[in-house]
Order: C-alpha cells, then structure tokens, then sequence
C-alpha cells in the first residue's frame, strides 16, 4: 500500500463527527457504540493510508477518542470486560497522539471503571499515574474528583475532603487555562460543573452521608436542567436522580426518595444502562435495611425496582 497524505476534508469531517457524536448525550448507549466504532474504524483505515506524522498523530486522537466512547457505552450496556480493554486502548492511541488531555481522560475512565468493580486501590493506582499525564486545570479537577470516589469507597473520608478541596484549586486555573479536549470537543469529554457535583455526592453516599450527597445532587440536577432539552444527557440527569433518592433514604425520607426516582423508573427499555442499574441495586439493598423492613410503601418501591432491575439485561455489542 502506497503511503502518502490523507485529504485534510477527510480528517476534518470525522473530527466533526467525533465532536457531534460526543455531544449526542440523549443518544441510547448502544446507538453510542455503533456510531463510535464506526468513525474508529475510518480513522483506522486513514492511518494505514499515511505516513505523515501530523496526519497520524489527527487519526490516532480520533481513533483514541472513538475507543474512549465505546469503552463508556460497553460499560453502559453491561459489558465490563470489554468496556475495561477498550479503555486501555485508547489510552494507548491517546499516548500515541501524544494528546495528554486525552489520555488523561481515558486514564480516568480507568479510574471509573475500578471504582464500579469495588477496586478502589486499583483506581488510585490510575490516579497517580493520570496526574503525571496530566495538564493543569480541568484535567486534573475531573482526575481528582473520581478518585474522591475511591477514598469513599475506602471510607476514607478525610482524603475524600482533601482530594475535594485540591479540585477546588485546580478549578480556580481551569478558568484561566481552557482545556483543548474539553473546549474543542466537549460532550462526552467535558467535564463541568454538573459532573463534579454529582460525583462528589457519589462520594458522600458511599459514606453514608445523606445530607451532603443530597446537597451537590441537587446542584448537579439544577446545572442539567438549565441546559437546552437536547441537550441534556439523560444518563447522568437519571443516574443523579437515584443518588437523589439514596440520600433521602439515609436521611429516613422514604417520600422524597419516590419522588426521585419516578422518572427513572418509567424509562424505556433503551434507556437503561448499566450505570443506573447498578445505582438502583444499592437503593434497592438500602430498601431491605431494618430501617424500612416494616414499612409497606417502602416495600411496594423496593418491589416496583426489583421488577425494573429484573426486566433490563444488557444487550449484545455486535
């Protein structure tokens, strides 16, 4: 094969349709998936086409970023495994770019990842690795606010405070130092004020710490809403709502709890990802506590998210 350079319309167009796809946040996971390796494939057949180091180093940031996409919606649609290898890969593309936003990024859904398997040690392994690679500013916010997720999972709630407050530092020089991922793409790969807020109230529910995960919940909830409705990504606005109803169930507010959760759990069938089932398990274990044992309205919602928990499966990749 003939190497030479790759038409720059080629290379801009799947840019374009990585950036659009990124920001597609009321796409179905598995919708996600396909779309992403798609565009990953393309970009793959461009990169065999040259040899040209700034064309390469364009395709490998696009392949990176379409591998990153299937690895979070693999991970959404129930598959672990694959979600887990696909993260290596594309912070294996992202390092080949040389793109240390980016694999700052896929380091951190690394970190994610971990975290869901209950490996907090393993995640915080991630981290210390992430931070050498990455930028200052939102890089390392969104970097320290995941593993405020792991020292939870720790109960390490003095290391969740101080990793909380670094954050609050590194978001001070995010204002002054604009993330060329986060700016140029954004979607998917940003990470704003929504995020941050709904991980540090993950954070404090793995505590046990109703009131302060009810607290950045709802600013979570109020910087979603306020986005246009398409865009608006039903994921993260759902799985909030949960931990929502989490809170309220450590705080003994069986009401506010249902509440929460009527949205979520009126979902369509390809709605539901992974990511949400496993926040309705633990609210479903948090139904079967003493505390609400003998409480028949408790009962009946432990009862309407078994039936949702037992009719959501996850679905084939191919």
């Amino acid at each position: 094969m003939t190497s030479g350079p790759v038409g720059a319309e080629s290379i801009e167009s799947l840019q374009e349709e990585m950036a659009l796809l990124a920001r597609a946040g009321g796409m179905a996971a598995f919708d996600t998936f396909t779309s992403a390796r798609r565009l990953r494939d393309e970009a793959r057949k461009l990169a065999e086409r040259t040899r040209r180091p700034g064309d390469l180093a364009d395709l490998y940031v696009i392949v990176g970023q379409g591998t990153a996409l299937m690895a979070s919606t693999a991970f959404d649609l129930g598959h672990w495994n694959d979600s887990a290898a696909l993260a290596r890969a594309s912070t294996q593309y992202a390092d080949l770019a040389g793109h240390a936003s980016l694999k700052a990024w896929t380091y951190g859904l690394q970190m994610t990842l971990a975290n869901w398997r209950n490996e907090p040690d393993a995640a915080l392994t991630y981290f210390a690795r992430a931070m050498r690679a990455a930028p200052d500013g939102e890089p390392k916010l969104r970097l320290r606010y995941i593993a405020s997720r792991s020292h939870a999972l720790l109960a390490d709630a003095e290391s969740v405070a101080e990793v909380l407050e670094a954050a609050r530092r590194d978001r001070d020089m995010a204002a002054s130092r604009p993330d060329d991922l986060s700016r140029s793409i954004g979607g998917e790969f940003a990470f704003g004020e929504a995020r941050a807020a709904a991980c540090a109230a993950a954070a404090w529910l793995d505590l046990r710490n109703g009131e302060q995960a009810a607290k950045y919940a709802r600013e979570a909830l109020q910087v979603y809403q306020a986005l246009p409705l398409s865009r608006r990504p039903y994921s993260q606005i759902n799985g909030t709502q949960i931990d929502v109803a989490a809170a309220h169930l450590h705080m003994r507010d069986r009401d506010g709890a249902a509440e929460a959760l009527q949205g979520v759990l009126d979902l369509p069938a390809q709605k539901r990802n992974v990511s949400l089932t496993g926040r309705l398990e633990k609210v479903g274990r948090l139904l079967t506590t003493p505390a609400w044992r003998e409480d028949s309205e408790a009962q009946q919602l432990a009862e309407r998210i078994s039936v949702w928990l037992a009719e959501t499966s996850a679905r084939p990749l191919s």
